[in-house]
């Protein structure tokens, strides 16, 4: 019995040393790293890349049980700006008390860029990496950095990073292999969207629906409750016409019509409560003879009433920073110009509706073609600029990216004298005689634990890319787009939709307690027809029972 117990200790012992240097191997795999914003040199409209560089290799450094890295508020607080000297560097790290310390430059000059990137090591081993590109060569210059940072120093072999981004966290809605979620390589965040909402499925599929065709073609649609009996009424605007409708056994039932005069040129429609009536007014911005007459409506017992109208401003309704409150908003037409200098809220004022407190806008920003998009304690300005691009600028104005697809390109063309107030390029009048509304630019939020997206349209036509006046585009398409630090990126996409996209939103379309994608869509019927133009309503029903409870209210900018 001795010999037994001696034979038991003797395989406690044995087994516990043995798994000791296994524990201790498993605590040594964790280890911290911390990238700082590098610091940049040129134009200061590149300033954005020092947080861009940072976020984007803290992205690709990260290895799930081996290195993680410090939260960026974490990094601010500690290290308030960018060490220059190998010994701000160590004194850095000590700081964050971390493993290993990435920071480094960005110098632009002219279209070159030089990227310096550092590794430090706790041990103040010190592992530099440089390179020179043409700076639209910068991201994947970054790519490569970061692939070197990963096999040279943390002994990351990359098919275990190919393997990571292949196999991202599931996502928590449906599966659909035609659905491009996230088509940029930042996998992982969820999507709520209905299966046939791209490449699949036919017209009558369930969750998915398209209207009769219309009889004209059409300027821009809204959906909401505007008489306060519970149901939401839809309402299309045409070149001088509102008309409202409901769906009603599948099809779009005509409600009530309002004609304007027939000399007015309808622009674009919205809807907001104004006077905190309880009933949201039809909100019509038009024009008669190139000088703004916009109109405002109200919707009761199926019938419109007139409430405003000779109204001299171009209006909008946008939601403003910080409490993201639709705001109606306005802008007087300029003399010999199309756009008076500065967007305005719109306040009334001796019953009548007048400019107030200017917005903090760049400056080619116009009523129309901005929008603000919340970021984490912070937001956004993104401006449909004229050659149907979107510029990003920061919450003071500064230049940050420019997409480089076209978004937000309309048909609905005004006829200028000269170039706008922030569209100085050279001046051409083949190029610049008309300038097209651009489309809606939608925050919107579908679980409050995912970022903010911007929903925009993307008319497709090889044809209006090259001709200014020929802006009748036979397909679209409605992107969902983040900030990634970076640049607006895809979040998701929907298939091509045959015709031009008018106008979009989020809404209860149906009234059946779903949220539904709208999309108003113009018929394209060919080159010799656009007199025989229809309008399509399209909608897709979002699955949002997927939602976790903590993140089920719909954030919409757009009501």
């Amino acid at each position: 019995m001795r010999h037994f117990f001696s034979y038991v200790l003797m395989a406690v012992v044995f087994f516990t040393c043995a798994a000791l240097p296994q524990a201790a191997k498993a605590e040594e795999t964790l280890k911290r790293f911390a990238v700082l914003p590098f610091a940049v040199y040129g134009p200061d409209q590149y300033a954005y890349l020092g947080q861009g560089v940072q976020t984007m290799l803290t992205s690709r450094l990260k290895w799930a049980g081996r290195f993680e890295d410090v939260d960026r508020p974490v990094i601010s607080q500690v290290v308030p700006t960018t060490p220059d000297t190998p010994e701000k560097a160590q004194a850095a790290l000590t700081a964050l008390d971390v493993d290993f310390l990435i920071y480094g430059s960005v110098t632009i000059l002219g279209d070159q860029a030089s990227l310096d990137a550092n590794v430090l090591d706790a041990l103040g081993n010190d592992f530099p990496h440089s390179t020179q590109v043409p700076l639209n060569d910068l991201i994947p210059a970054l790519e490569g950095v970061a692939r070197s940072i990963n096999a040279q120093v943390f002994g990351r072999q990359q098919d275990q990073v190919t393997q990571a981004q292949a196999q991202p966290p599931r996502a928590t809605g449906p599966a659909h292999p035609d659905l491009i979620v996230n088509e940029h390589g930042l996998g992982g965040a969820p999507y709520y969207l209905n299966p046939e909402i791209l490449y699949a499925g036919s017209a009558d599929a369930p969750g998915r629906w398209r209207s009769q065709a219309l009889p004209f073609s059409s300027l821009g649609m809204v959906v909401g409750d505007a008489d306060g009996n519970g149901s939401n009424e839809i309402f299309i605007l045409t070149d001088n016409k509102v008309l409202a409708f409901h769906v009603q056994d599948n099809r779009l039932m005509p409600l009530g019509e309002y004609a304007a005069p027939a000399r007015i040129q309808c622009l674009n429609i919205n809807l907001m409560d104004i006077n905190g009536d309880g009933f949201k007014e039809i909100i019509v911005s038009a024009i008669l003879e190139e000088t703004p007459r916009s109109f405002i409506l109200n919707f009761i017992d199926r019938r419109f009433v007139l409430l405003e109208d000779r109204i001299p401003l171009y209006l909008n309704v946008v939601r403003i920073p910080p409490d993201f409150r639709p705001t109606l908003i306005g802008q007087r037409k300029g003399r010999n110009r199309l756009f008076d200098a500065g967007v305005h809220e719109v306040l009334r004022m001796d019953g009548n509706l007048e400019l107030g407190t200017p917005l903090n806008l760049p400056r080619e920003a116009n009523v129309f073609n901005f929008t603000f998009l919340p970021q984490e304690n912070d937001f956004k300005v993104v401006v449909a600029d004229h050659r149907d691009n979107l510029r990003v600028f920061s919450a003071n104005n500064t230049f940050q990216a420019v997409t480089e697809e076209s978004y937000a390109g309309s048909a609905l063309g005004l006829e200028v004298d000269e170039t706008l107030p922030g569209l100085s390029q050279v001046h051409d009048d083949e190029l610049t005689s008309y300038y097209y509304i651009p489309s809606r630019l939608i925050p919107v939020r579908l679980n409050r634990n995912q970022p903010w997206n911007l929903l925009v349209n993307r008319n497709i036509s090889l044809s209006a890319q090259f001709f200014a006046r020929y802006r009748y585009f036979p397909q679209g398409e409605i992107h969902a787009l983040f900030w990634d630090g970076i640049n607006l990126n895809i979040n998701w996409k929907t298939r091509r939709i045959r015709g031009t996209v008018i106008d979009y939103g989020l809404a209860d379309v149906m009234n059946d307690g779903r949220t539904q994608l709208f999309v108003l869509v113009n018929t394209h019927p060919g080159v010799t027809g656009f007199t025989q133009r229809r309008t399509v309503v399209l909608t897709y029903a979002l699955d949002l029972d997927s939602l976790p409870d903590e993140g089920t209210t719909l954030d919409i900018g757009l009501e």
